[in-house]
């Protein structure tokens, strides 16, 4: 009897060991990046038109967006997956939802025009603004690009170059500028 319960016990060590094995932490949920079909930005000010400019994965031309010397704008950008006409998804919510882990970044070129965060943006758990809202400050005349960056879980969110954010780029789209007198 000795002898088959110690062959039991050895044949149930391997099983024994396999359930020990197992963490009792929960597994990590690995979510996937949601799919940006259409990135738009809505530009408001007092002193000149208002204007929205939209960029979508079809289109093969990035539309110009108009700027006035000496103006300052109030730029909204949203993020949409429109892969689905009848299930349209607005990003922008879950951007704001997870301000921890997306940044947006806005680079220029060829242009002086800055940019600080606006009323009604989204603030982090740091105190870090996400950029969702921004208020743009045009100083001269010329013509150049933006290029407008989301930005998930950036490991900085105080950089002037894209690079300085680290991170993963969500999504990547250049506008041309035209700033007029």
């Amino acid at each position: 009897m000795k002898k088959v319960f110690s062959v039991m016990l050895f044949a149930s060590l391997p099983i024994i060991s396999l359930f020990n094995a197992c963490s009792k932490e929960d597994p990590e949920i690995v979510e996937e990046q949601e799919l940006i079909t259409t990135v738009i930005l809505t530009l408001t000010s007092n002193g000149a038109p208002d204007q929205s400019v939209r960029w979508t994965l079809e289109s093969a031309d990035t539309p110009t967006i108009s700027l006035q010397v000496n103006q300052e704008y109030k730029v909204a950008i949203s993020f949409l997956d429109e892969s689905d006409p009848q299930d349209i998804e607005d990003i922008t919510e879950e951007v704001r939802e997870e301000a921890d882990e997306h940044q947006v970044f806005y680079e220029f070129s060829d242009v002086n025009v800055s940019y600080i965060s606006g009323e009604g943006d989204t603030i982090d758990e740091d105190n870090n603004p996400v950029n969702v809202n921004t208020l743009w400050t045009v100083t001269d005349s010329g013509s150049g690009s933006v290029t407008a960056y989301l930005i998930h879980e950036p490991i900085s969110k105080i950089s002037s170059t894209r690079d300085g954010f680290g991170g993963e780029t969500d999504v990547q789209v250049s506008f041309p500028i035209v700033i007029t007198e």
